[in-house]
């Protein structure tokens, strides 16, 4: 799939790439936030809810 979007002004920032490396993986959500302009290498995933423990049963 090939995109294509115009920048007015600053700059993608793309995810940590290997040297050499001639193709980047992205999911949607990593693609979505790149296009609104998103650092993804900076973002970090809260960790998943887990309801407390049930006491008492």
């Amino acid at each position: 799939m090939l995109l294509y979007k115009r920048l007015e002004t600053g700059r993608f920032r793309l995810p940590p790439v290997d040297a050499g490396a001639q193709v980047v993986h992205l999911d949607a959500t990593q693609l979505a936030m790149l296009l609104d302009g998103i650092d993804v290498a900076q973002v970090r995933r809260q960790p998943a809810w887990t309801p407390p423990g049930r006491t008492g049963t």
